[in-house]
């Protein structure tokens, strides 16, 4: 509507609104993808400020410090491996195909795991110096010890669960490691071959 001197009125511009969770998040990815190609010494806020097209002053919006944006990093890299296994432990699968496909998750089969990988071979080496980071590792190792009990116990409910967890766990540490830092076909099949085996022997030894 006109006003009295046939201008059109003006009105108070609407306020932008922002999606916090979704900024927190690019920024997490961002640095992600940083540790993955640097590692973690290589990690500046200028760095991964330029990896998310943003200005540090953004990051230092959400995140405190370089500590709190690594954190949150590796909390992340965690996480998106637990929401894949969390779908699999859901899904209409015997415990033997379960743990199956739950170990193969953990493996850097693809590029999406092998960028994870990365990060987790960043953060176990700094672990050894830094108190926080190995509480972090630490708290996530359980969880996944954890969530394979129930599997391993479904399978062979004769054998000793957590025994058996933490020699899957190991192997696929040492497997996926292999495949991480030498990431050729060869070494994907020989890593997911092993676990498969692994699951076989359980699933023989819960048939004596």
């Amino acid at each position: 509507m006109l006003c009295k001197e046939g201008i059109w009125p003006s009105f108070p511009a609407m306020p932008k609104i922002v999606d916090h969770d979704m900024r927190r998040r690019e920024l997490v990815e961002a640095s992600w993808r940083v540790i993955a190609r640097d590692g973690l010494e290589g990690v500046t806020m200028r760095k991964v400020a330029a990896a998310a097209n943003c200005t540090t002053g953004r990051i230092t919006h959400y995140f405190s410090n370089r500590e709190d944006l690594i954190l949150a990093a590796l909390r992340a890299v965690y996480n998106a491996a637990g929401k894949r296994m969390a779908v699999i432990a859901t899904g209409n699968l015997d415990s033997a195909a379960k743990l199956q496909r739950h170990l193969e998750e953990t493996l850097p089969l693809d590029d999406e795991r092998l960028e994870e990988w990365k990060v987790w071979i960043a953060f176990w080496s700094a672990a050894s110096s830094n108190p926080d980071l190995a509480g972090e590792n630490d708290r996530r190792h359980r969880k996944w010890r954890n969530s394979l009990i129930p599997l391993i116990a479904g399978i062979a409910p004769q054998a000793d669960a957590g025994l058996e967890a933490d020699i899957l766990m190991s192997i696929v540490d040492g497997t996926g490691l292999q495949a991480a830092v030498n990431s050729t076909p060869a070494n994907r099949a020989r890593a997911k071959k092993t676990v498969a085996e692994q699951v076989s022997r359980l699933v023989r030894a819960g048939r004596r």
